[in-house]
C-alpha cells in the first residue's frame, strides 16, 4: 500500500486535507425508530462533511494569524506608521475570521451533541422496554414452576383494576 493510503480515514475529497473524521452511523435497529435514525445518520454524515471543511478554514485562518502577528512583530523600528497599521488591521481582520469560524464549530458540534443525545434517548427507552419484557419473562417462568400446568389458577380470569373502580 502506498503511504497516503494508509492516512485516509474516510471517503472525504482529498482537497479538504488530511481526513481525521469517520462515517458516523446510528446503530439502532428497531424498526420502529428507522426512519428518525436513517435521519439522524445522514445528518451526522453531512455534519462532519461541513464541520471538515470549516475546520480546515479555521486551521488556514489561524496559520495566517500567526504569520501576520509574526511579521508585525519582526517589523523594524524604522518602518512607517501606514506599513504598522496596515499589518495591525489585517491581525483584526484575521482575528474577528477566526471568532466567527470559531462560532460555526462550535454550533457544528452543538448540532452532533444533540443527534447523540436523541440516540441516546431512543437506546435508553428500547433499553427499559427490553430489560422490562426480559423481566415479564422471567416472572411468568417463574410462576410457570410453581403452579402445575393443571390448576385452576390458570383458568381464572383476573381483575387489573382495584376493586373501587371495579363498581
Amino acid at each position: 500500500m502506498a503511504e497516503d493510503y494508509s492516512q485516509l480515514n474516510w471517503p472525504l475529497p482529498k482537497m479538504f486535507g488530511k481526513e481525521k473524521y469517520g462515517y458516523s452511523l446510528i446503530d439502532i435497529t428497531d424498526p420502529r425508530c428507522t426512519r428518525e435514525c436513517a435521519a439522524m445518520s445522514k445528518k451526522l454524515i453531512r455534519l462532519a462533511y461541513d464541520q471538515q471543511i470549516v475546520d480546515l478554514e479555521w486551521r488556514k485562518t489561524y496559520k495566517n494569524l500567526l504569520l501576520a502577528e509574526h511579521r508585525n512583530a519582526t517589523l523594524p523600528e524604522s518602518a512607517q506608521q501606514k506599513t504598522r497599521d496596515a499589518h495591525k488591521k489585517e491581525i483584526e481582520m484575521h482575528n474577528k475570521y477566526l471568532l466567527e469560524l470559531q462560532e460555526q464549530k462550535d454550533m457544528y458540534e452543538t448540532e452532533v451533541n444533540e443527534v447523540y443525545a436523541k440516540c441516546s434517548e431512543i437506546k435508553l427507552a428500547l433499553k427499559k422496554e427490553s430489560d422490562l419484557e426480559d423481566l415479564r419473562m422471567h416472572m411468568e417462568g417463574v410462576t410457570k414452576n410453581k403452579v402445575e400446568a393443571d390448576s385452576p389458577f390458570w383458568s381464572t380470569k383476573f381483575n387489573i383494576r382495584p376493586v373501587s373502580m371495579a363498581k
